[in-house]
């Protein structure tokens, strides 16, 4: 089943499925939103009756159906809209644009190019591996071990291991220059 497929199927449960695509806020926010609406109104429905009143309870219910169609419409809007498959053409551009860069040694404008597909998609690891190369290779030490770490803690990232590593030793050494060690 294909991810994005996934994601429609998680959405039945309003804030998963912003939750699984890296929205953790949101998606917190919407599941507990929904969660307190739908416990309140099974309890105004089933428990306490008499209590909150019959407006109370339809309030609630109507809260709980609310959040639930508003979850409903923003994922199948963000899947349609914003999903980085969608963008996957112009992110392989922008990534062999970007390599291209590194290659000539113009890093700023590489870091340009990753950076504007790192806000297409944040999970892209192969960028963020670029991203810390071009910040070792232009004496951005601390970024790059920032960048790496995220990236290592991305599933994709799980194929550079080695290299972050061994990227992540030589900058740990101090008497070891970044730069020094082009061809």
């Amino acid at each position: 089943m294909p991810p994005r497929a996934w994601i429609a199927l998680l959405s039945l449960w309003p804030g998963l499925a912003q939750i699984w695509t890296g929205q953790e806020l949101l998606g917190l926010l919407l599941a507990a939103c929904f969660s307190l609406s739908l416990n309140a109104s099974i309890l105004s429905h089933f428990v306490w009756t008499a209590w909150p009143g019959p407006a109370w309870s339809g309030f609630l219910t109507l809260l709980s159906a609310t959040t639930w169609i508003f979850t409903m419409i923003y994922t199948v809007w963000w899947l349609w809209r914003l999903h980085p498959d969608r963008h996957r053409q112009e992110i392989d551009r922008l990534f062999r644009e970007a390599l291209e860069l590194y290659l000539q040694g113009r890093w700023s404008e590489a870091r340009q190019r990753c950076e504007l597909i790192l806000a297409r998609d944040e999970t892209d690891a192969d960028c963020l591996m670029q991203l810390g190369m071009i910040y070792v290779r232009s004496g951005h030490p601390d970024l790059a071990q920032s960048v790496f770490r995220q990236c290592l803690d991305l599933e994709g990232g799980r194929r550079w291991r080695w290299e972050i590593s061994q990227a992540l030793q030589q900058l740990a050494q101090p008497s070891v220059s970044p730069t020094a060690s082009q061809p």
